[in-house]
């Protein structure tokens, strides 16, 4: 053999025909060692449910360490297993990986039809958590060109029995809307007055990958291989993909920091105004800490460089902004508040907000945090966590590396101590915010790696190749099985042929959820919440001789399929005492069971 020839066999990895000699710097070692954190993750899956049961954890049905067990470790090992098989056999590959404009707009074009197909054919059309659901009730009302829905007076004094979790803290309000901030909503409201409002999260999807591509060329203008390194993570996000195709504020979060990042990569007056405008837009889509969050560390760059007429720029800019969202709760409160009502002393101001979520934090929240990064990397590419960890190693001294790789970490660490508990997502959904630094970050270890190993340019694209056929399958399978559980349910109640369903937070797992109604309560028949229905409600609702339908347990089979959970008796339990009131005040009553 050729010392040129050999010189080619030591670059790309492969070791000489007729020998074999193991390193863990190789794509077999690189596979092993991260099927060896896969196979740990696996099993401290287990671990976990029983760790946080000794640490007294308010919550012992915590969704984290369900979905750890019923759909992340399983999405780990798939991972592993992908990886294990893209490295067998690779050999040098020293062309550079290629992506010319015509592929990315069509790859743009596939994400958006692929997430939108997908909110009805995977996730069934439906809004499962209350934060999809408040997204598109905000929207409603957004589009008929008010901030509030008014309500009518019997609504007023019975509000809680249609549900005003996540709602302002006003008994007997006026009006009602979500007490999220409104610019998901208004997005959502003005995508709607020209097309399907399902169309949004698949278009900021859409959006999401271009202004990517746009920041990973500012960072290296002279190489394009890490710009389509980074496109092809974000296209084999499941979190990504899937969050795409709900009304999460999330997808929005992502793609709006990431065109703040490209505007505020430019470096121009005009550019910097132009951060500005979408830094107001992003604080205000749900919640007004993730942009800050995403954006702090770019801007401590600034003082660092000492571009002192940026820095103050951005430094009023952000004053302003803030101190419009932070004013908006108290804003809205005022607009839902009549003579009768009664506002709780706290939960309107960010403030107290702030106050009630940190006194849960303890030690059940570094556990829960820990289920939170499982699941985080279980709906990423399998690449996505060594090439971080690459870029943290290898090129920490490199000019993007400490403000991506901090604008990636310190969401896990503000909300370890705010409120570690996310509830549904894909992945973890508090990360999604700066998953454009996490991809970024990765883009860069990439150009540290493929230096010296040529094979990772294969890899690469095997992995990706076989990920789209394994572990996406399994993401798709598991996002529909969940949704479908409840869309099933909301299916059956809006076949009732009833006035309103009454419906008890313990009639079954999560149930609760599908309490909802529209902002103008046109839907029939109407929802209500058995907790909260007393005699003064019930006269109203029967004077006119209305349909009330009473659940059974079988209306519920398919959540508690999903849940592994006994059918409860509550639901059944109410009839005999709920059906004789409601008939006496006048009301015909119907059961509704499942089919």
């Amino acid at each position: 053999m050729s010392e040129q020839t050999l010189a080619s066999v030591r670059s790309s990895g492969a070791t000489a025909p007729g020998r074999f000699t193991f390193s863990w710097d190789s794509p077999i070692g690189v596979a092993l060692a991260f099927g060896c954190l896969g196979l740990a993750a696996f099993g401290f899956s287990d671990a976990l449910p029983a760790l946080i049961r000794e640490t007294a954890a308010p919550r012992e049905d915590n969704l984290a360490f369900f979905f750890l067990v019923k759909q992340d470790r399983w999405l780990l090992l798939a991972g592993f297993l992908s990886l294990f098989a893209a490295s067998f056999r690779l050999g040098a590959r020293d062309k550079p990986l290629r992506l010319g404009g015509g592929a990315l707009a069509g790859l743009t074009v596939a994400l958006l039809a692929f997430c939108y197909f997908g909110h009805y054919f995977v996730l069934s059309g439906y809004d499962l958590s209350r934060d999809e659901q408040m997204a598109d009730f905000d929207a409603a009302i957004f589009a008929k060109g008010r901030l509030v829905q008014p309500l009518a007076p019997l609504w007023q004094a019975h509000a809680q029995s249609l549900n005003t979790l996540f709602m302002p803290p006003v008994s007997r309000p006026t009006a009602w809307v979500s007490g999220y901030l409104p610019m998901n909503a208004a997005l959502r409201a003005l995508v709607g007055f020209v097309a399907d409002p399902a169309l949004t999260g698949p278009i900021l999807t859409a959006l999401g990958l271009l202004a990517l591509w746009k920041c990973a060329r500012l960072l290296w203008p002279e190489e394009r291989e890490p710009a389509i390194v980074a496109a092809l993570l974000y296209c084999g996000s499941g979190q990504i993909l899937l969050s795409g195709m709900t009304s999460y504020a999330m997808t929005a979060h992502m793609t709006l920091n990431l065109f703040w990042l490209w505007l505020f990569l430019l470096g121009r007056r005009g550019a910097d105004l132009g951060a500005l405008a979408v830094a107001f837009v992003a604080t205000g889509l749900h919640q007004p800490l993730f942009h800050p969050m995403f954006a702090a560390p770019f801007l401590f760059g600034l003082l660092r460089a000492r571009a002192w007429p940026r820095a103050a720029l951005y430094a009023a800019g952000y004053a302003a902004i803030c101190a419009f969202w932070l004013a908006w709760p108290l804003f809205v409160h005022g607009l839902v508040t009549g003579p009768a009502s009664v506002a709780a002393k706290t939960g309107t101001d960010y403030f107290t907000r702030l106050m009630q979520t940190m006194a849960d934090f303890g030690p059940a929240s570094g556990i829960v945090m820990a289920a939170n990064l499982f699941r985080f990397f279980a709906w990423q590419p399998v690449l996505l966590l060594v090439l971080m960890f690459a870029a943290v190693v290898l090129a920490r001294r490199e000019r993007p590396t400490l403000a991506l790789a901090v604008s990636a970490g310190l969401p896990v660490l503000v909300m370890l101590v705010l409120l570690a508990y996310q509830g549904h997502g894909f992945g973890y959904r508090y990360l999604q915010p700066a998953l454009g630094s996490a991809l970024l970050l990765a883009a860069q270890g990439w150009r540290s790696l493929v230096k010296e190993r040529v094979w990772l340019r294969a890899l690469t694209l095997r992995a990706a190749l076989i990920a789209i056929f394994t572990v996406l399958p399994l993401q798709l399978w598991f996002a529909h099985d969940l949704y479908a559980a409840s869309a099933q349910v909301d299916a059956r109640i809006k076949a009732a042929k009833a006035d309103f369903v009454v419906i008890g937070w313990r009639d079954a797992p999560l149930v609760g959820d599908v309490v909802h109604n529209r902002p103008d309560l046109s839907n029939r028949p109407l929802r209500l919440l058995a907790d909260f229905l007393d005699d003064d409600l019930i006269g109203a609702l029967c004077r006119n001789g209305a349909v009330a339908a009473l659940p059974l347990n079988g209306l519920y089979r398919s959540l508690d399929d999903y849940f592994d959970a006994k059918p409860e008796s509550a639901a059944e339990a109410r009839f005999p005492t709920l059906a004789p009131r409601l008939k006496a005040a006048g009301c015909a009553v119907t059961r509704l069971g499942g089919s």
